[in-house]
């Protein structure tokens, strides 16, 4: 017959038992939430990424900042970044931050070839959501001028450093 010392002795280590495989698995379950929530961060700042360099945006915003058009990259950016908390470097230098604590970041580098050289260029379209920039060089503002005249928004703008790599990193919450 089993004694009540070795009963509660018994209950005793399983009650310790099963609080530690609970504290463990919890524990686990914690972690792995805490991976999952970080791995769709991750692909929603792939694809962000991905999706600015896709439609020529990223390229569009470098050389405009490279234009001294630091305005209107940013506002070309903000139009096409469905994120609420991110910043945004062109080679080191920050173009954008909203509300992002750098804690918990996620970090998606990129480089960006352009090889464009000195010159002037047109940002061109039929509105202001609708913006383009010339693949084409022109040697002079007139040239260029005249030869975007027929669009509703024509501006030349000098491109007076040669961008060949450009390296853009998108830091996400």
């Amino acid at each position: 017959m089993m004694n009540s010392i070795d009963l509660t002795l018994g209950t005793f280590i399983l009650l310790i038992g099963l609080a530690y495989w609970t504290t463990t698995m919890v524990d686990y379950n914690n972690n792995y939430v805490d991976m999952v929530k970080q791995d769709y961060k991750f692909s929603l700042a792939i694809n962000t990424m991905e999706s600015l360099i896709k439609s020529g945006t990223l390229e569009d915003a470098v050389i405009l900042y490279y234009a001294n058009k630091t305005d209107s990259c940013i506002e070309l950016l903000n139009q096409s970044i469905p994120l609420s908390n991110y910043s945004l470097y062109i080679d080191n230098n920050l173009i954008i931050s909203k509300g992002l604590n750098l804690n918990s970041s996620i970090y998606v580098v990129s480089t960006l070839t352009i090889n464009r050289s000195v010159g002037w260029y047109v940002l061109y379209g039929n509105n202001k959501d609708d913006l383009k920039i010339s693949d084409e060089r022109f040697l002079s503002y007139e040239e260029a001028y005249n030869r975007y005249s027929n669009f509703a928004i024509d501006m030349p703008i000098y491109l007076s450093k040669p961008i060949n790599s450009v390296k853009v990193k998108l830091v996400i919450q």
